[in-house]
């Protein structure tokens, strides 16, 4: 039986992002998602996790966009005079971003580790349990992980990147990104996150879908509302990542070859 691990992050970024993933769940393949327990519209997301025990609900650790949830003086590095995070593609530009050293000083490790510990507690607060997994949103740095680590370990939470990347060493799954090659610059053209055929894009991956036994996708479902378009570039491809994982000709070629749909509780 072949095996699919669907993931969609940002959760609760906009009411709109919140809304497609929600559909995604209910209406296609996706069983995976995390939380961006920072947002002003997480509340709004975790009103729909209640009732969907098909899904995986995770948290996706944010240091890049929207407001932070610890005391923006205690965090000074990584947010501007108005207490909201960095944006990515700064980040990126910044000659620092090329080495570790530079990477520690752009996200020092007691300022990340405070703020990734209040968005988990945030998480927490709102939903009223833990979550069910963690995963880093965007870039990502020694610190960032590290802090990820040992959240990981205190709290007996799967860590998706490492937990994926053993299953990729050891060979039993697939990783299998629908991303556009953007993703490393954090630039992203609208034109061609317009000519992004997602729906395309899985179904010419159906033979080696049944070559192997299991496979991870992680892409960006999410309705575009104008919110969305202040926050983010990466913005009009998540109603294509939406339109493959809600997609009736997707569904109906999982159902046909038995495709099981997988969370990160099937991996632990």
């Amino acid at each position: 039986m072949t095996k699919i691990l669907f993931q969609g992050d940002d959760f609760g970024f906009t009411r709109g992002v919140t809304l497609g993933i929600v559909d995604s769940i209910d209406r296609g393949v996706l069983r995976n998602t995390g939380l961006f327990a920072n947002m002003p519209s997480a509340e709004f997301a975790v009103s729909f996790m209640k009732d969907r025990p098909q899904a995986c609900f995770g948290i996706d650790f944010n240091l890049v966009a929207g407001p932070c949830v610890s005391d923006p003086a205690e965090i000074p590095h990584l947010v501007d005079e108005k207490g909201n995070f960095i944006k990515s593609g700064v980040r990126t530009r910044d000659p620092r971003w090329q080495s570790e050293e530079g990477r520690a000083e752009l996200f020092p490790y007691e300022e990340v580790k405070k703020e990734l510990w209040a968005q988990f507690n945030r998480f927490i607060e709102l939903a009223g349990r833990k979550p069910e997994y963690l995963h880093e949103h965007s870039i990502s740095s020694e610190n960032y992980r590290k802090v990820i680590r040992e959240i990981a370990e205190a709290e007996g939470i799967p860590y998706s990147t490492d937990i994926l990347h053993k299953l990729h060493m050891d060979g039993p799954m697939q990783k299998l990104f629908l991303n556009n090659v953007a993703s490393q610059k954090k630039i992203f053209d609208p034109m061609d996150q317009l000519n992004k055929n997602t729906v395309a894009q899985f179904m010419d991956l159906r033979d080696e879908l049944v070559e192997n036994s299991c496979s991870s996708f992680i892409c960006h479902p999410g309705y575009v509302d104008a919110e969305l378009l202040g926050l983010t570039t990466l913005s009009l491809e998540r109603a294509k990542d939406a339109e493959m994982m809600q997609s009736p000709s997707v569904r109906q070629w999982c159902e046909e070859n038995g495709v099981e749909l997988i969370t990160y509780r099937d991996l632990i």
